[in-house]
């Protein structure tokens, strides 16, 4: 580009000098044209001179008629014609000084020796002129003459020479303008449009970094200046453009895991809100979408502090939060929490831990993830594992609801169906045990030695019979308290050692599992019935009872006493509470096994698999080799 200086200015100028050149050209030949202007009528001129001198040599040598008038006629004519202006102007505009002084001899020739002798005689003043003379002065003055013209001639050539010479510097001082002005044109415009051309094909491509040579102060420099400036901005505009494109990209992914995992959690909790495998499968999948592990589903108990693993990721028991750090790290009093855990086993990492809430009970849990080390917790994510809690909790919400409605269902056909026991049944051996009082006070003189015995085997099968109604009537009205298990469990165990002052030891690890409300009765009634049987036949002094969930799948309720032991598993005749128990265990298709102590004493162990762990999904390798251990 052209360093300094406008660029229309130094194109003006460029072509001010072209204008210019050519101006001075044609005034140059317009000033030589001018010059050369009738030097070809001067040298006819010049010609005549020597014609007419002749004519007078011819004249004087004859013997023409009036032969002086015709002499003084033809001087007076070529006076004239040596004082013609047209033959003056050219002399005079001659370019140098020799036409000037060759015309100056030819006149003082003329005016001092031909003129005045030759005039003489015309007037008849003098004699005739000598023909010698007259022959060597004409001669003299032809030749003058001829100079003359010889002059005039070389003049014109002259003329003609600078006009030719100026119109050849003229074009060559043209074409050089020209050619300068091409160059320049080159480097000034064709140069800087074809860098501007690059630039703009370029950009169009998306290259922003290609940058235009912009030097000096002209037109094309500012315009390259402005293109860079413009190819940066434009560069910046995309670089952001592609930042914000790539972070609402990012967003929408998000977005889109985030609502493909929501999806699908809430299919699957409305699908099988009572199945473990679908919480395991919340867990995996909210650790599949966020980039987590160690996910944990916790619901808490009684001790608001305390809380049960319900559904985790992990089937090895290596729940790495729940063995080096207390419940309350995660339930933080029913608020998320974000922290940091690191315990030994290289689980360190940010844990986001989030309430479960239950419209009906409030914070009832929480749902723990954690980050590999080095990572944190997003926004976004934290919106993601709250949504989730909140579909969680909606889920075991509607299903306590739902498993509260049928366990009042039970209670009430349970009732209903003690009321008609009571009301048919009951009324009916009533009847019977008067009509076998009044038998017995018939025969107060024992005419018949028979009827006292068949008396007495009825009596004592009524009395059996009324035996087994009343367990009966007390098993229909037997209830789960609002609290649920645990609360019926600890009543239970209260109600035994206060009546029959055993101390009873609760340990409780099931209550926080998914049981329907016939698993409940069922594991209560069996509990029940093997403290009572422990009351009547154990002679014990202490009581444990064990309930808990082993290898996240089998519930286990374990009765153990330190009395003198169960003779043997057989049930004796008459005795139906063994046989009770043992329907029970089948009717939630559980196991029941009745054996004795080592260190003395009956252990009774009911093993079953809830209805809500037998998913195929919630099984892991382990745990279908160990379905059919006891």
């Amino acid at each position: 580009m052209v360093k300094q200086g406008s660029l229309r200015w130094w194109i003006g100028g460029s072509f001010a000098l072209i204008v210019a050149v050519s101006l001075a050209e044609m005034v140059m030949s317009l000033a030589i044209t001018e010059l050369a202007r009738g030097e070809a009528r001067a040298v006819n001129i010049a010609g005549t001179v020597r014609m007419q001198t002749y004519r007078l040599v011819a004249v004087l040598e004859g013997r023409p008629p009036g032969r002086r008038a015709v002499v003084r006629q033809d001087v007076q004519a070529l006076s004239a014609t040596l004082r013609d202006t047209r033959l003056t102007a050219s002399v005079r505009r001659s370019i140098g000084p020799v036409p000037a002084r060759r015309y100056a001899a030819l006149a003082h020739a003329w005016n001092t020796t031909l003129k005045p002798r030759l005039l003489a005689y015309g007037l008849g003043r003098g004699a005739r002129p000598a023909r010698p003379w007259l022959t060597r002065e004409a001669a003299a003055f032809v030749g003058r003459a001829n100079a003359v013209v010889v002059a005039l001639q070389n003049d014109s050539r002259r003329k003609i020479l600078w006009l030719q010479t100026s119109e050849v510097a003229g074009i060559l001082v043209i074409l050089a303008a020209l050619a300068a002005v091409a160059i320049a044109m080159r480097r000034a415009i064709l140069a800087p449009v074809a860098d501007l051309v690059t630039a703009a094909a370029r950009m169009t491509e998306g290259d922003f970094s290609f940058r235009v040579a912009a030097t000096g102060d002209n037109e094309w420099a500012r315009l390259g200046r402005a293109m860079n400036r413009m190819a940066e901005s434009l560069a910046q505009s995309y670089a952001t453009m592609e930042r914000r494109i790539t972070a609402r990209t990012r967003d929408l992914a998000r977005t889109n895991r985030s609502l493909a995992l929501l999806y699908d959690v809430s299919r699957r909790l409305a699908d099988a809100p009572c199945e473990i495998a679908t919480y395991r499968h919340v867990l995996r999948a909210t650790e599949d979408a966020l980039g987590a592990r160690d996910a944990v589903l916790c619901l808490t108990r009684e001790d608001p502090e305390a809380a049960a693993v319900l559904a985790s990721d992990v089937y090895d028991s290596r729940l790495l939060l729940c063995r080096h750090n207390t419940c309350r790290d995660c339930l933080n009093g029913g608020r998320t929490r974000v922290w940091d855990a690191s315990p030994p086993m290289g689980s360190q990492g940010q844990v986001l831990s989030v309430p479960i809430m239950m419209a009906e009970a409030g914070a009832q849990g929480a749902l723990s993830l954690r980050l590999p080390s080095g990572v944190k917790w997003e926004a976004w994510q934290l919106r993601t594992v709250e949504t989730v809690a909140h579909h969680i909790g909606a889920a075991l919400g509607a299903m306590r609801r739902a498993a509260q409605e049928r366990r009042l269902a039970l209670l009430e056909e349970r009732h209903a169906m003690a009321r008609d026991l009571h009301d048919s049944l009951a009324q009916a051996l009533s009847y019977l045990k008067i009509q076998v009082a009044r038998l017995r006070a018939r025969d107060v003189e024992g005419a018949d030695p028979v009827l006292p015995s068949i008396v007495g085997d009825i009596d004592e099968g009524l009395a059996a019979a009324y035996r087994q109604l009343r367990e009966l009537l007390a098993t229909f009205r037997l209830q789960i308290p609002d609290h649920g298990l645990e609360g019926a469990f600890s009543a239970t165990a209260e109600e035994f050692s206060r009546r029959a002052g055993i101390p009873v030891r609760l340990v409780d690890h099931l209550s926080h599992a998914l049981l329907s409300a016939n698993e409940e009765i069922d594991m209560l009634h069996i509990t029940r019935e093997a403290l009572a049987n422990i009351e009547h036949h154990a002679k014990a002094r202490r009581i444990w009872v064990r309930l808990s969930l082993r290898r996240g799948r089998f519930a286990v309720v374990r009765i153990e006493d330190d009395g003198i032991g169960i003779a043997g598993p057989d049930v004796a005749t008459g005795h139906y509470g063994l046989a009770i128990m043992r329907e029970r265990a089948r009717n939630i298709h559980g196991r029941l096994r009745i054996e004795r102590r080592r260190q003395g004493g009956t252990r009774v162990v009911l093993t079953f698999v809830p209805v809500a762990y037998r998913g195929r999904l919630s099984q892991t390798p382990k745990e279908a080799r160990a379905e059919a251990l006891p």
